[in-house]
């Protein structure tokens, strides 16, 4: 498995590509593990060619990039896996069609719907506050807790996240936070990301 303890959720909003790919870079050398690149309103063709950028700068620093719910897009990039909605296709049917090799995230919000995590290999719960990035009931830390305490695969908490937050999920098994604007609407993503890794370690017995 890949380190999920940083992980970053990236949209590029209103950012030219340069600039998109400018604070991504920035945030990786403050600490963030792991890049999952969530383009809800591109079209494919452009959700491509931005995925071609992000990629390359995934592999100079050597950390995985992750394609949020596009299985096609994944594939086509050759990207290092997926990450699926409870709305999106199966895991085990992603696993059919991406084969054995690519990681599959899960987004889940109940212990319920840890029957259904056969070939994921990892969960994403939240949101643990609310957030203007994507409409979502918040998750109670007890349930966050409980799934946490089921769950064979590792999590990560998402939704809200900052250090803050951060210092709240003490205790929980986690194996990590996702963020989105705590880094990409930070004046400086460098010193964000380092923040948050910092209080990662100090708060979360990674599991």
């Amino acid at each position: 498995m890949p380190d999920l303890s940083l992980y970053l959720v990236a949209s590029r909003g209103n950012l030219s590509d340069e600039a998109f790919l400018n604070v991504l870079e920035s945030a990786v050398k403050g600490g963030v593990s792991i890049i999952q690149l969530r383009e809800k309103t591109l079209n494919a063709k452009d959700f491509f060619s931005l995925g071609l950028k992000v990629k390359k700068l995934c592999q100079t620093y050597q950390i995985p990039l992750i394609i949020n719910d596009r299985i096609d897009i994944a594939l086509a990039l050759d990207a290092h896996g997926v990450h699926l909605g409870q709305e999106d296709l199966p895991p085990n049917i992603a696993r059919k069609v991406l084969g054995k090799d690519k990681i599959i995230g899960l987004s889940l919000k109940t212990t319920q719907q840890l029957k259904f995590i056969e070939e994921a290999n990892y969960l994403g719960c939240g949101a643990i506050k609310t957030t203007p990035t994507k409409e979502s009931s918040v998750l109670p830390l007890e349930t966050l807790n409980q799934i946490c305490e089921s769950s064979p695969l590792p999590v990560v908490a998402i939704g809200g996240i900052d250090e803050a937050v951060v210092k709240e999920l003490k205790g929980i098994k986690l194996s990590g936070v996702a963020v989105v604007r705590a880094i990409m609407e930070a004046k400086n993503p460098t010193l964000a990301a380092n923040a948050l890794k910092k209080a990662v370690r100090e708060n979360l017995s990674l599991k």
